[in-house]
Protein backbone atom coordinates (compact mmCIF):
# COMPACT_ATOMS: atom_id res chain seq x y z
CA UNK A 1 0.00 0.00 0.00
CA UNK A 2 3.06 2.35 0.86
CA UNK A 3 4.63 1.69 -2.52
CA UNK A 4 0.89 2.39 -4.26
CA UNK A 5 0.69 5.52 -2.59
CA UNK A 6 4.53 7.10 -3.10
CA UNK A 7 3.53 5.78 -7.09
CA UNK A 8 0.51 7.66 -7.25
CA UNK A 9 2.53 11.05 -5.50
CA UNK A 10 5.49 10.86 -7.84
CA UNK A 11 3.00 10.20 -10.88
CA UNK A 12 1.00 13.25 -9.43
CA UNK A 13 4.37 15.60 -9.72
CA UNK A 14 5.40 14.17 -13.22
CA UNK A 15 1.86 15.53 -14.39
CA UNK A 16 2.01 18.47 -12.47
CA UNK A 17 5.17 19.40 -13.55
CA UNK A 18 4.69 18.63 -17.11
CA UNK A 19 1.52 20.56 -17.36
CA UNK A 20 3.57 23.76 -15.37
CA UNK A 21 6.22 23.81 -17.82
CA UNK A 22 3.82 23.33 -20.75
CA UNK A 23 1.80 26.62 -19.22
CA UNK A 24 4.84 28.50 -18.58
CA UNK A 25 6.42 27.63 -22.10
CA UNK A 26 3.29 28.30 -24.12
CA UNK A 27 2.58 32.32 -22.30
CA UNK A 28 6.36 32.89 -22.70
CA UNK A 29 5.85 32.25 -26.67
CA UNK A 30 2.68 34.99 -26.60
CA UNK A 31 1.77 36.34 -30.03
CA UNK A 32 4.75 38.03 -31.51
CA UNK A 33 4.11 40.81 -33.67
CA UNK A 34 5.27 40.39 -37.24
CA UNK A 35 5.10 43.29 -39.84
CA UNK A 36 4.79 42.36 -43.57
CA UNK A 37 6.40 44.09 -46.39
CA UNK A 38 4.95 44.58 -50.04
CA UNK A 39 5.74 41.32 -51.33
CA UNK A 40 4.54 39.20 -48.31
CA UNK A 41 7.59 38.85 -46.66
CA UNK A 42 7.56 38.65 -42.42
CA UNK A 43 10.05 40.85 -40.26
CA UNK A 44 9.82 40.71 -36.58
CA UNK A 45 10.22 44.20 -36.45
CA UNK A 46 9.42 47.47 -37.93
CA UNK A 47 12.91 49.01 -39.58
CA UNK A 48 13.82 46.17 -41.43
CA UNK A 49 10.57 45.67 -42.67
CA UNK A 50 10.38 49.51 -43.39
CA UNK A 51 13.69 48.88 -45.17
CA UNK A 52 13.09 46.09 -47.17
CA UNK A 53 9.97 47.98 -48.81
CA UNK A 54 12.20 50.85 -49.55
CA UNK A 55 14.74 48.49 -51.37
CA UNK A 56 12.29 46.73 -52.97
CA UNK A 57 10.17 49.87 -54.33
CA UNK A 58 13.86 51.27 -55.11
CA UNK A 59 15.15 48.38 -56.92
CA UNK A 60 12.07 46.11 -58.33
CA UNK A 61 12.97 47.28 -61.63
CA UNK A 62 15.43 45.20 -62.49
CA UNK A 63 13.35 42.33 -62.53
CA UNK A 64 10.55 44.02 -64.23
CA UNK A 65 10.13 43.25 -67.95
CA UNK A 66 9.67 46.44 -69.67
CA UNK A 67 10.87 47.77 -73.32
CA UNK A 68 14.44 48.47 -73.40
CA UNK A 69 14.38 52.30 -73.58
CA UNK A 70 12.32 52.44 -70.61
CA UNK A 71 14.58 49.96 -68.85
CA UNK A 72 17.84 51.97 -70.26
CA UNK A 73 16.34 55.11 -69.14
CA UNK A 74 15.84 53.89 -65.52
CA UNK A 75 19.20 51.87 -65.41
CA UNK A 76 20.99 55.67 -66.37
CA UNK A 77 19.51 57.58 -64.04
CA UNK A 78 20.30 54.98 -61.05
CA UNK A 79 24.01 55.01 -62.83
CA UNK A 80 23.79 50.76 -63.80
CA UNK A 81 24.35 49.88 -67.12
CA UNK A 82 21.76 47.49 -68.82
CA UNK A 83 24.38 44.56 -69.74
CA UNK A 84 25.69 44.60 -65.84
CA UNK A 85 21.96 44.08 -65.11
CA UNK A 86 21.24 41.23 -67.69
CA UNK A 87 24.49 39.45 -66.66
CA UNK A 88 23.71 39.91 -62.96
CA UNK A 89 20.15 38.44 -63.47
CA UNK A 90 21.11 35.89 -66.06
CA UNK A 91 24.40 34.58 -66.36
CA UNK A 92 26.34 36.11 -63.35
CA UNK A 93 30.04 36.77 -63.47
CA UNK A 94 31.64 33.60 -64.22
CA UNK A 95 35.48 34.74 -65.15
CA UNK A 96 37.14 37.36 -62.95
CA UNK A 97 37.74 39.44 -65.46
CA UNK A 98 34.62 40.09 -65.81
CA UNK A 99 34.10 40.82 -61.93
CA UNK A 100 37.14 42.88 -62.15
CA UNK A 101 35.67 44.88 -65.28
CA UNK A 102 31.94 45.80 -63.62
CA UNK A 103 33.50 46.77 -60.13
CA UNK A 104 32.65 50.04 -60.38
CA UNK A 105 28.92 48.76 -61.39
CA UNK A 106 29.10 46.46 -58.16
CA UNK A 107 29.68 49.88 -56.15
CA UNK A 108 26.63 51.66 -57.59
CA UNK A 109 24.69 48.75 -56.75
CA UNK A 110 26.01 48.73 -53.51
CA UNK A 111 24.94 52.33 -52.93
CA UNK A 112 21.72 51.81 -54.36
CA UNK A 113 21.48 49.10 -51.83
CA UNK A 114 22.46 51.13 -48.99
CA UNK A 115 18.98 51.48 -46.59
CA UNK A 116 20.90 53.95 -44.77
CA UNK A 117 19.61 56.70 -47.58
CA UNK A 118 16.03 55.64 -46.70
CA UNK A 119 15.78 58.93 -44.63
CA UNK A 120 16.83 61.20 -46.89
CA UNK A 121 15.44 59.59 -49.95
CA UNK A 122 11.61 59.73 -47.78
CA UNK A 123 12.28 62.99 -46.49
CA UNK A 124 12.12 64.71 -50.75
Amino acid sequence: MNNLYLGLVILFGLVTTVLLLRLIFSSSSTQKVSFESIDGTKFSNEKECNEYNFLYERLQFLYQEKSSSNQRKRNATLGLNLNFVKQLKTNGFSSLNSLIQNKDQFRKLAELLDASEMANDSGN
